[in-house]
């Protein structure tokens, strides 16, 4: 009888994370992947059954590790709900290694890369990405009932016959600032100008206090 596979499942997936987020799903070879894993091939193809079920496994190995450092203090724990949402901008854009911040973010580049070529992958990140999405237009609805969410015209009317912008709306807004920031991080942009466009965005949505 074979002896099974006995390995650390999360650092051999860790290992392969860090390959795919800084090369891609094209250029990580499985040769690549043993040599960060630390596996043979019998042992990867055992474990994984292949290199696309293998990218499955980490895409979502990436998003439960976000999900408990990022998203569960901020949009999920913190109670204002505007603060939980600068609060995650701020820690994932603000606070985090400057390393990370130049591979930009995982779940968009998988998509980035992978639309065309691969779709069903860069679906499961996009599914991934609409979970994100789908605590923003949460929070921002409470902000709404709260009073606390501006016009479409940017005025401070929070009457409902006013508030023509669908919570939906302002959250694919907010994602679409979340991306073209993680694309100005690979681009160098400092933590001043960051900041700066963060919460020029946040403002343009919410009340200030």
């Amino acid at each position: 009888m074979a002896r099974p596979i006995q390995f650390d499942r999360e650092y051999v997936l860790n290992k392969a994370l860090g390959l795919f987020w800084s090369d891609g799903y094209e250029a990580s070879s499985i040769s690549r992947l043993l040599s960060v894993m630390g596996l043979n091939r019998g042992s990867l193809y055992s474990s994984f059954s292949d290199k696309r079920t293998l990218f499955k496994e980490v895409l979502d190995f990436y998003f439960q590790r976000i999900s408990l450092i990022l998203l569960k203090p901020n949009l999920i724990e913190t109670d204002d709900p505007v603060e939980s949402i600068r609060g995650f901008f701020y820690q994932a854009l603000l606070y985090e290694d400057s390393k990370v911040l130049s591979k930009g973010c995982f779940l968009f580049n998988t998509v980035s890369e992978l639309s065309n070529t691969q779709p069903d992958l860069a679906n499961d990140a996009n599914d991934y990405l609409f979970k994100i999405r789908k605590m923003f237009a949460h929070r921002i609805e409470e902000a709404k009932l709260m009073g606390l969410v501006k016009n479409c015209d940017g005025s401070n009317d929070s009457s409902s016959d006013n508030l023509s912008d669908s919570s939906e709306a302002q959250a694919n807004y907010l994602m679409g600032v979340l991306a073209g920031l993680r694309i100005q991080c690979k681009m160098g942009l400092d933590r001043v100008e960051l900041k700066r466009t963060i919460d020029r965005a946040l403002d343009s949505v919410f009340i200030k206090a």
